[in-house]
């Protein structure tokens, strides 16, 4: 999709002559503002030159409100009320509700994403909300996992086919103008429990829409619980009223219920022996749970009183496990979460052929959304196509340009706006347009004249325009790439919703006028917060680097994949074998209840928790006393690996056997580059097995892979960061670190450490700077509590300059509300402020590490930018194909390879001067594997 603004050179400003161009013929429109559904106009009826003119619907139309809320069609706009979903919650309802196989032309599953769609169109028609969001727990340990380590350790992994279509069903929704919201730290319960809150001290109504019963505590006044009770149609309505006929308490008490019952789902422990039936009647009685404890020796007998005394402890923490956090630092902005315009997802739906979720979108949204007042002019048609070209080449001169399909709904052929000064015209080269006969080749080759013109162009997302970047002329604004450098932490990143954020209203109205009016405030942003240089020589100019890389791709031996596969299967079915004959049956492995009675019932294997717990922690604890538990590790690992990395691969190969990965720039709060479909980044390296997956990344005949990795960069940078002079001499003296941190640790010359000094050495030194605890030291390099903390002493005393920067970044958060890397880029941290130590805790350590990582994350995304522009200008074919880490690869024909790998070594060692030099490992293979 790409959008084109310009006006003509001898036009009356406030009513230019606009060109559009339909698949059949060329229009002119003398049009004053953007009007509702304009395909009716391009498209149908006769559209050529016998076409009859448009009626006239002004007098029907009416005018959408500023705010952007939903009109409810025959009366008046009703009291404000927002909704929100709880993401992953309705996607696990959804994937199990449509077992039946669905899936897209490519192959991949879409029963999750049409289950999905299907819900919130269902809830956009049912509730008519004002405005409406959707949150997502976050893949990162939340301050429950801090208090209890068990906390949720019994979960089963997303499975294979739902994972494929998560980033799917982000998409959709943000397709469809809906905010998604995450907050690090939190699970989705806790923002939701925010906002409800927020909403009921400001009269709003709201609904919370789960499949999740924790829910049921924040039922209030103006807060109702769509609860989805089975599938994605089988809901019930949760009141306060509801709550105190279904379990005898109010929303509130339901804590203490679960505080004294426990939570297996969410393996929250509970006092031992104490059911649903136990609990409510005890919390219906008493009132609370510190009624229940305080009262339990004079008034409990005999194995309930026992129990209730002995685990009060557990209880208590139950109970701060089981409350949903109401106070989690969300960024609420009502403005930004209103509901205006559902239709942009309909050319992604047509993408994945799911023409029921299709017409099931455009009926809702042709019964809730508003028409907007228009003025619609008569069309003159124009005979030849070339007249568009040679109009555009004399008398026409580009104002902006933006390239998102977010605003570009399937049934808008093209959409209007006019400010006082200028007048843009956004087009529409997807969906009907191109279905109609015009390919996106053609009509990009049209396009293409007016944007080799030198002058100003605003995009969103540029890396997503079907156009090539490099014919692009003029002064160049990504304004989601420039929201990105100003605060990476965003809940989105959506064209109207930094529009909303910045106070820029009818953004669906007017696209064109608002991405423009946003790209000045932000340029106003960068320059005064001094992040105009991540913007520019950073994050820009590394959008077209990543491109490159999409489209070219890296090569994968399906062979080695399949062979890879077999003896995956065949390791896995000897270990099934195994497993039921050490324990005498035979049971789902997958299946971590039918494992845990396995184990801790049937077998009589002592848990090393009060609850039965399969997870790997325990079974490592196990495994040295128990084998059975270290052949059900092994199970899960070659599991895994087959579900993950063999047939995956396999079936995301286009027609040459290459891979395109998607890189994601703006996923990440300290700047690091992630990628998808597939997730290089989570590849194992450690481990022989994760080395033979690599072996399936390939190079061509006649070429090879050249691998370039920063040697302990975030070491290095901490160095430099710290001033840390023993640190500064190691590495200028090109020591082995982690043989010198024992070295001054152990206090021993450096040429009697040992390789269990260095090793444990090795793990101080990575994870000191991420606040690593004696606790998980001591866990790690398998010695006392004790031990460990005196080894962390020991290196602080060895290395002050590191304590002095850990310390002083802390203090700096706190008073500033983020930190900075060397180039300036932020990490806004609302978690210093928190009065909760655990998340106050979690700040303190991102104020540590976080200028590390983000100056390493400058560090790697310059490097790519020098490397990508100097194989250009030495003229070799060798091209940059992935990104992993501190790595960069690159596929060169063999003749090429010595020249590629100086080139790479002097890019990546002087992209950035510090006190101490930057180091590369440079190898060359045939495939990836091999470069290691």
């Amino acid at each position: 999709m790409s959008t084109l603004f310009y006006v003509p050179d001898d036009c009356d400003m406030q009513k230019p002559d606009i060109v559009i161009k339909s698949p059949r013929d060329i229009f002119v429109f003398s049009i004053g503002i953007w009007y509702n559904k304009i395909r009716n106009v391009l498209f149908g009826g006769n559209s050529g030159k016998n076409a009859e003119k448009p009626p006239d619907r002004r007098e029907n139309a009416r005018t959408a409100p500023v705010s952007g809320r939903i009109i409810r069609r025959g009366g008046p706009v009703m009291a404000e009320k927002f909704v929100l979903l709880d993401g992953y919650s309705l996607m696990y309802r959804a994937f199990h509700a449509l077992q039946s196989p669905m899936s897209a032309p490519d192959g991949t599953p879409t029963n999750a994403v049409h289950g999905f769609v299907m819900m919130l169109l269902k809830v956009i028609q049912e509730e008519r909300p004002d405005a409406m969001a959707v949150a997502f727990d976050m893949h990162a340990p939340t301050f429950r996992a801090k208090l209890f380590e068990g906390y949720k350790a019994t979960r089963k992994p997303m499975p294979d086919e739902l994972r494929t279509q998560d980033p799917i069903i982000r998409e959709m929704i943000s397709l469809m103008g809906i905010p998604i919201l995450e907050c690090e730290g939190y699970e989705a319960d806790d923002i939701l429990g925010t906002i409800s809150l927020f909403c009921e001290e400001t009269g709003r109504q709201v609904m919370l829409v789960t499949g999740d019963r924790d829910s049921f505590q924040l039922a209030g006044p103006n807060t109702t619980i769509l609860y989805t009770k089975k599938g994605i149609t089988d809901t019930v309505h949760v009141t306060p009223e509801y709550v105190m006929e279904t379990y005898g308490v109010t929303p509130a008490q339901l804590i203490d219920v679960k505080s004294l019952m426990g939570d297996t789902s969410d393996n929250i422990p509970g006092v031992p022996g104490v059911g649903e039936k136990t609990a409510l009647k005890l919390i219906q009685q008493y009132g609370s749970l510190k009624r229940v404890l305080d009262t339990a020796d004079a008034e409990q007998k005999g194995k309930l009183r026992e129990r209730l005394m002995e685990n009060r402890a557990l209880a208590e923490m139950s109970l701060e496990l089981a409350r949903i956090e109401r106070h989690a630092p969300v960024e609420i902005s009502p403005d930004a979460w209103r509901l205006c315009d559902i239709t942009g997802a309909a050319a992604r739906l047509r993408e994945l052929r799911m023409n029921a979720a299709l017409r099931r979108l455009m009926e809702v949204a042709g019964e809730c959304m508003p028409e907007v007042q228009s003025e619609v002019h008569e069309a003159v048609a124009m005979p030849e196509v070339e007249q568009f070209s040679e109009r555009a080449a004399f008398s026409a001169r580009i104002m902006e340009l933006a390239a998102d399909a977010e605003w570009a709904a399937l049934y808008l052929g093209a959409a209007v706006s006019v400010a006082t000064d200028k007048a843009c015209l956004t087009m529409n080269l997807g969906g009907d347009l191109l279905s109609a006969g015009l390919s996106e080749e053609e009509a990009c080759e049209d396009v293409m004249p007016l944007l080799e013109k030198d002058c100003p162009k605003y995009f969103h997302d540029i890396k997503s325009l079907p156009l090539p970047l490099e014919a692009v002329r003029g002064d160049i604004t990504d304004v989601m790439l420039a929201a990105y450098a100003l605060n990476p932490q965003r809940p989105s990143f959506a064209a109207d919703a930094l529009c909303m954020a910045e106070g820029i209203e009818a953004f669906d109205a007017h696209p064109a006028h608002a991405l423009y009016r946003l790209a000045q405030v932000q340029m106003q942003q960068l320059k005064e917060n001094d992040l105009e240089s991540i913007y520019r020589d950073i994050e820009l100019p590394l959008a077209y680097v990543l491109r490159e890389m999409e489209a070219e791709g890296v090569l994968v031996d399906a062979q080695v994949l399949e062979s890879l596969g077999a003896n995956f299967r065949t390791h896995i079915q000897k270990l099934t074998d195994e497993i039921a004959e050490m324990s005498g049956e035979r049971i789902n492995l997958n299946s971590p209840k039918q494992l845990g009675e396995m184990l801790f019932v049937r077998m009589g294997i002592p848990s090393p928790k009060k609850k039965i717990s399969t997870n790997a922690e325990v079974l490592e604890q196990l495994s040295d006393e128990y084998p059975i538990c270290g052949k059900i590790l092994e199970y899960r690992k070659y599991q895994k690996l087959e579900s993950t990395y063999t047939q995956a691969l396999i079936r995301m190969q286009d027609a040459n056997g290459r891979i395109h990965t998607k890189f994601d720039q703006v996923a990440t709060a300290t700047g690091r580059i992630s990628s998808q479909e597939p997730n290089l980044q989570n590849i194992p390296v450690r481990t022989e097995l994760g080395r033979e997956i690599r072996g399936a990344f390939i190079a061509r005949p006649g070429w090879v892979l050249v691998d370039a990795d920063y040697s302990q960069i975030e070491l290095r940078v901490l160095a430099h960061i710290s001033g840390d002079e023993t640190m500064i001499h190691a590495f200028n003296e090109n020591q082995d670190i982690h043989a010198r941190t024992a070295s001054e640790v152990y206090g021993v010359p450096l040429d009697e450490v040992t390789g269990q000094m260095r090793s444990a050495s090795k793990a101080v030194n990575f994870g000191i700077v991420y606040g690593i605890s004696e606790f998980t030291l001591a866990k790690n390099i398998g010695v006392s509590r004790y031990e460990a903390k005196q080894f962390i002493d020991r290196y602080f005393e060895r290395y002050p300059g590191v304590r002095r920067y850990m310390d002083e970044a802390v203090k700096n958060g706190h008073a500033a509300g983020f930190v900075k890397t060397l180039m300036n880029r932020r990490r806004y941290l609302p978690e210093l402020s928190s009065s909760n130590f655990n998340l106050r805790a979690f700040g303190e350590r991102c104020a540590m590490n976080s200028p590390i990582q983000g100056t390493a994350a400058d560090i790697i995304k310059l490097a790519m930018i020098a490397v990508s522009k100097a194989l250009k200008e030495a003229g070799l074919e060798a091209r940059l194909i992935l990104q992993v880490h501190d790595e960069l690869i690159i596929e060169a024909p063999e003749h090429e390879a010595e020249k590629v790998s100086e080139l790479l070594r002097g890019c990546m060692e002087n992209v950035m001067r510090l006190s101490v030099p930057l180091r590369t490992d440079i190898s060359i293979g045939g495939d990836w594997r091999a470069c290691k």
